[in-house]
């Protein structure tokens, strides 16, 4: 890598252009920066663009922002889309002998649905009109550009021979660059697309890119999707001077450790460790921008973001067909996971004939969402999730449309892709808003979805009640384990279901308010009883019999409450023995571990980890037995593969 030794304060900009193939795009970089963006031996041939160029354009006081040169031919609109998803400012190519083409018009589609940017418009080759057809070029793009919705964007005409005009270029360019500096830094976690990777004999391996978001320093961590491989980087270059970090909407290049240039590749993301993950289903809504060509509810696309392409199979939610100048809800499964987030635009272009049908937003990549149109709640969701990313809030987009409005902690913070120190501010600040509500144990729930929630948690309680009518109701615990959350959840989350007048919480269960237990009041007193003698006798649990003597219960009324114990799965039949069914897991979980260090385990090892006697410790293990999880040998037992998995 070629180092400039004189040293320039980077302006976090990139600049790009866009147009038709042979209107001046890589003449007019070429004489802003000094640099030849047409680099592959197959461009100089054919004096044609095919894929991205970079160059670093000098400013006025000593500064340097990046220029994007991207090819105008349609056969290589996958390249141009890959370097559009970076422009902050975009100079629009117009020749003045050919005016307004069609790749003018899909690339202007393009860049507008992708970015928010800043506009030039050149008109190139002014040398070679005369001066009414300059006009009229003039006119024709001042049209255009005004019906894209950049009416404001100047114009300026210059000619690459004779460098007309190209003073006014670099003074329009400058205005603009300054205007699309000022952005508020996210707080967001590092992420860059991958541009392209090469060695260097000596060095190592060499990625470039421009990060989207965050910064990355000399020394730091890194994780290359979708293959997982660990990194660190070694050395940064940005606009070929040494640097010791690189922050986002500045092209670079990391030189990385451990890693091959060849399984790096166009499309693959360096991100922060345990910041993201990449994933084949996405969430988005998409604008049919065409003018005559529609996508079926289900329709194989072509999916474009940030330096990524695949294929993919694209679901409309909330119709049968989008129509141009509609939008739409749409799943999209994808042929190769790449790593997206909430917030992220997008491309789509259909197979056949190839063209770009439209674009949008990411609204959500968590995994194991199914969304039906026919639910409201699901449309009201979707709704509000789209309001949620066009505020900017990408966090609550994800919470919005996710399988669950139930999560854990870590899952806000991996959603949020803000560094610890931010992440902890925007949960306290939506925590304070009410967006969401803290359940006591780490776990959150959103608050618009909490009706929802309690819908679901209905639905629990009265499956549950009619497979176990002789309960008074359902633990919560267990309604937290259903929702994936951790027991010290439960209190919190019982209480806030109970808020609704067909949820009651009574003898610390939940059930429907309607619903009454096909028992006596005489046998609830002795079903709490018997838990009460049970859990006071641990390891050492009591004799049916005993337990009937003792407490006074008959036999119609002990078959009765045992068969009630166990389907609701608070104890555990051993043999004559009621066993507590938290204790039956502990002594799973100890026979694991003693597998771990044992080939055989035998009932005194066993008895000397569990403190059972001898006939429960036999009793136990003969359970297992049934239950798959060992295998009797003469003296002992072995584990049972693939049931049980020991540690080793």
């Amino acid at each position: 890598m070629q180092v400039l030794k004189q040293q320039r304060r980077i302006v976090p900009v990139m600049v790009g252009t866009a147009g038709h193939v042979d209107h001046g795009k890589t003449a007019l970089v070429r004489n802003l920066t000094g640099c030849e963006t047409d680099t592959l031996l197959e461009e100089q041939r054919r004096q044609l663009t095919i894929d991205l160029g970079f160059a670093p354009c000098s400013l006025p006081g000593g500064r340097l922002c990046g220029i994007i040169d991207v090819p105008g031919h349609e056969d290589f609109i996958r390249n141009m889309v890959a370097g559009a998803a970076s422009m902050d400012v975009v100079m629009l190519v117009v020749a003045a002998d050919d005016g307004v083409m069609p790749q003018t018009i899909e690339h202007m589609q393009i860049v507008k649905l992708l970015r928010t940017p800043k506009v030039l418009v050149v008109i190139t080759k002014s040398d070679l009109v005369d001066a009414d057809t300059l006009a009229l070029a003039r006119q024709e793009a001042a049209e255009f550009i005004a019906a894209m919705g950049f009416a404001d964007a100047p114009i300026v005409c210059m000619s690459n021979r004779s460098f007309e005009g190209i003073q006014e270029v670099t003074e329009k360019l400058q205005l603009l660059v300054e205007g699309a500096k000022e952005r508020k830094e996210s707080g967001a976690h590092f992420r860059m697309n991958v541009e392209r990777s090469f060695s260097v004999k000596g060095h190592g391996t060499v990625v470039t890119g421009i990060p989207m978001t965050g910064k990355v320093s000399v020394g730091d961590h890194v994780d290359l999707f979708p293959s997982g491989v660990c990194s660190s980087v070694r050395a940064i270059q940005s606009y070929r001077v040494d640097s010791e970090s690189l922050e986002a909407h500045v092209c670079g290049a990391l030189l990385l450790r451990d890693l091959d240039a060849k399984d790096v590749r166009r499309g693959m993301t360096i991100a922060a460790p345990g910041a993201y993950e990449a994933t084949a289903s996405v969430v988005v809504i998409v604008s049919n921008v065409s003018k005559s060509l529609r996508l079926k509810r289900h329709s194989q696309v072509r999916f474009h973001c940030g330096t990524s392409v695949t294929n993919a199979l694209g679901r409309l939610i909330d119709r049968s067909e989008l129509l141009p100048g509609q939008n739409a809800f749409m799943q999209l499964t994808l042929d190769d996971p790449i790593v997206l987030s909430a917030g992220d635009k997008h491309i789509i272009r259909v197979l056949s004939p190839r063209a770009t049908l439209g674009g949008g937003t990411v609204l959500s990549v968590r995994k194991n969402v199914k969304l039906k149109s026919s639910s409201p709640l699901v449309m009201e969701r979707l709704n509000a999730a789209r309001r949620a990313v066009e505020d900017g809030d990408y966090l609550s987009a994800e919470l919005l449309v996710g399988r669950s409005g139930i999560v854990e902690e870590g899952v806000l913070r991996r959603y949020s892709r803000l560094t610890a120190d931010a992440a902890q501010e925007l949960i306290e600040v939506k925590e304070r808003n009410g967006e969401i509500i803290n359940l006591g144990g780490g776990g959150w729930l959103v608050a618009q979805r909490r009706k929802e929630i309690l819908e679901a948690v209905k639905t629990v309680l009265r499956r549950y009640h009619n497979r176990t009518p002789y309960a008074w109701g359902m633990e919560p615990t267990h309604i937290c384990k259903l929702f994936g959350l951790h027991r010290g959840n439960a209190a919190q989350f019982a209480e806030l279901v109970s808020e609704d007048l067909e949820v009651v919480l009574k003898n610390g269960r939940l059930a429907i308010s309607s619903f009454s237990p096909r028992i006596s009041e005489k046998q609830m007193q002795l079903r709490e009883k018997l838990i009460e003698r049970v859990t006071a006798c641990g390891v050492k649990p009591p004799a049916r019999g005993d337990l009937m003597n003792d407490l006074g219960i008959e036999e119609q009324d002990m078959r009765l409450l045992t068969r009630l114990l166990v389907e609701e799965g608070t104890v555990k039949v051993i043999r004559t023995n009621l066993l507590l069914n938290s204790l039956f897991g502990e002594f799973r979980n100890k026979l694991l571990e003693l597998f771990g260090t044992h080939e055989v385990v035998d009932i005194e090892a066993f008895r000397n980890a569990t403190g059972v006697n001898r006939k429960i410790a036999q009793a136990v293990l003969e359970a297992f037995d049934g239950e798959g999880l060992t295998r009797r040998v003469e003296n002992g037992r072995v584990p049972v593969r693939p049931h049980c998995e020991t540690p080793r």
